[in-house]
Parts: structure tokens; C-alpha cells; sequence
């Protein structure tokens, strides 16, 4: 009897043991369709960001508050609409004449993609700049014509602008060249948005929405760099070769942003580190970390870029003169609020 029931006992085991697989290999079949899904979600929407990013990096679109202000604001030309991305309490103090409010943080509703006209040159104005170009970034990937003042309010009237730019700190700039390693996957990020559109819309969104700061000041990265050989970071220049030739922050690797849009590109960078964008003055490079964070990636920009980090730097470019001259305060006259 209890020989018996040695062997009942066996075969309702090896009858469990078989009912279970297939739940196994059904659990097992249902993951690997979803990340086979994530993966394909994910193609797309790198496709989708890349493609449409391309445009954008070849000619980053830029219109200096000189010509805002004569041809625009005086002059009153037909063609522009100006929009501040300062929030509603910094744009009631005072912004830039003519402006509307969207604040940066609500680019991505329904209700501002409607107030941006189709036929008409979008000028974005912010207090510093830096936030202006992410959103040209994004207005564009959606087929707008959008165009971002440099240095924001910190050029237009300095009085203005919650986040104005301050002398450069002087830090040491390398002329020493760092290779990038190729080979890295990208993210995998969801994308179910039902078109082009929608996926883009969906991914800025969700890098709004994480509430991360997508900027880092100087002081910061110079302490990241102190810390453990800067191991914590790893430094994109996107400056242009012959520039980067001149002068960048120490230990940056050089990807210039005529290229950053692209598979190849994006092999050389790390999705295990904070990805710190270096660029001229801060801006081209807001655009890429808004990119690169659509992607995936956990990306931030410098503020005020290698004018910030180092102003006598040859690796300013041809452009340095220019771009030293954003530094400077036009004092232009604001709405919303006494002008100093």
C-alpha cells in the first residue's frame, strides 16, 4: 500500500511538472513578444527623432534680439510670432513686447501646439536661451518654423531675466583630443504613439514630465570631473573639429553637432552615465540633450557651454567676437514690467 501510493504520489508530480511548462514557456513566449515589441517601438522612434532632427542640426535656427527687436518689435513685420517660455509669474514682471506665454513646461499641450501658428516664423525667447532651443527642437521635429533669440533675456534686458548669463569662470580648456568608444546600444524607451508626431510628442512629454533638471552649471561638472578621474560623466563636445582642435573642457570626447543625429553617433555614447552636452554657448547643446533625453538617455546641457566654462578659449571659433557680444545688455525695452 504504501508502495502505491509512493507511486501515485510520482505521477501527479510529473503530471504537475507538466501542465507547468507550457505556462513557462507561455510566460516565456509573452516576454519575449513584449520586448521584441519595446524594441521595435523603440527603432521607430529613434527613426522618427533622428530623421527629423537631421534638418535641424545641419542649421540650428537662430535670430539675435538686434534683429528681433528692429524687425520685429519697431518694425512690426507680419511674418513673426514671438512667444516667451518664461513662467507666468517671470513673464507678468516683464518679456519681450509682443510676446505670448507658453511656459516651457507646457510646450507639449494640446492647447499650445494650437495657439503656434503654421504660416509664420515662430521667435522663442526664455531667460537665458537655453530653454527657447530645446523647444525649437521639438516645434520643428513637429513641422514648425521656429527660431530661438540667443541668450534670451539676458541679452534682450539683463534686469529681466530670472537666469542671466555671469562671466565665465576661467576654467582650464584641453586641446587634448578623447575618443568615444563605438559599439553601445541605444535605450530601449516605449513608443506607442500612433504617428510621427505622436510618438515625439509622446517621448517630450515624458522627459517634461520626469521633473530632472536637463541642465548643469559649470561648477558642477567641474566638481563631477575632480571626483574619480570624472568617471560619473562623460563630457560630449559637439563643437566643431577644428574648434574642439582649440580648446574644450578637459575630457571631452568630440561629436560635432552636424552629426549627433545619427545611429553612428549615438553607438559612441553611455547609458549607464549622466551625459553632459557641451557646446558653444549652451544652446545648440540644449537641443541635443533634449534629443538624447527623448531617447533615452539620461543627458544634460551645460549651461552657457565653453563661454561659460572658458571665454578666452581659441576654441570658440571664428564666431568667438559674436558670440562674447551675447554676454553684453542691450537694455531693450520689456512689457509686464518696469525696464532697468
Amino acid at each position: 500500500m504504501r508502495f502505491s501510493n509512493c507511486r501515485l504520489i510520482t505521477r501527479l508530480a510529473v503530471l504537475l511538472v507538466c501542465l507547468a511548462v507550457p505556462a513557462w514557456a507561455g510566460a516565456g513566449g509573452a516576454q519575449s513578444k513584449e520586448k521584441s515589441a519595446q524594441a521595435a517601438g523603440t527603432a521607430r522612434l529613434s527613426e522618427e527623432i533622428l530623421k527629423r532632427s537631421t534638418v535641424f542640426f545641419a542649421a540650428p535656427p537662430f535670430m539675435p534680439a538686434e534683429n528681433v527687436y528692429e524687425d520685429v518689435v519697431k518694425d512690426h513685420e507680419q511674418g513673426y510670432f514671438i512667444v516667451s517660455l518664461q513662467s507666468r509669474v517671470e513673464f507678468a514682471k516683464g518679456h519681450v513686447p509682443g510676446a505670448v506665454n507658453i511656459p516651457f513646461e507646457e510646450i507639449t499641450e494640446q492647447k499650445s501646439l494650437a495657439m503656434l501658428p503654421r504660416d509664420k516664423k515662430i521667435v522663442l525667447t526664455c531667460d537665458d536661451g537655453h530653454r527657447s532651443m530645446m523647444a525649437s527642437l521639438y516645434f520643428n521635429q513637429l513641422g514648425y518654423s521656429a527660431t530661438t533669440m540667443p541668450m534670451g533675456l539676458s541679452h534682450w534686458n539683463r534686469a529681466q531675466s530670472a537666469a542671466p548669463y555671469t562671466a565665465s569662470a576661467g576654467y582650464p580648456a584641453s586641446k587634448e583630443q578623447t575618443e568615444a568608444a563605438p559599439d553601445k546600444k541605444i535605450p530601449l524607451v516605449p513608443g506607442k504613439g500612433a504617428g510621427g508626431d505622436g510618438l515625439i510628442t509622446e517621448r517630450t512629454k515624458a522627459v517634461l514630465a520626469s521633473g530632472k533638471s536637463l541642465f548643469m552649471d559649470r561648477s558642477e561638472l567641474y566638481r563631477e570631473e575632480a571626483k574619480d578621474g570624472g568617471k560619473g560623466v562623460f563630457v560630449v563636445s559637439i563643437q566643431r573639429p577644428e574648434d574642439y582642435a582649440m580648446g574644450h573642457v578637459p575630457g571631452a570626447a568630440n561629436i560635432p553637432y552636424s552629426q549627433i543625429a545619427t545611429m553612428e553617433s549615438l553607438s559612441k555614447l553611455p547609458t549607464d552615465r549622466k551625459i553632459v552636452v557641451v557646446c558653444y554657448i549652451g544652446h545648440i547643446g540644449a537641443a541635443v540633450t533634449l534629443m538624447l533625453n527623448q531617447l533615452g538617455y539620461d543627458a544634460y546641457d551645460l549651461r552657457f557651454g565653453t563661454m561659460g566654462w572658458n571665454d578666452a578659449t581659441e576654441g570658440l571659433g571664428k564666431m568667438k567676437g559674436f558670440l562674447l557680444s551675447l554676454g553684453q545688455d542691450n537694455k531693450y525695452p520689456v512689457e509686464g514690467g518696469k525696464t532697468k
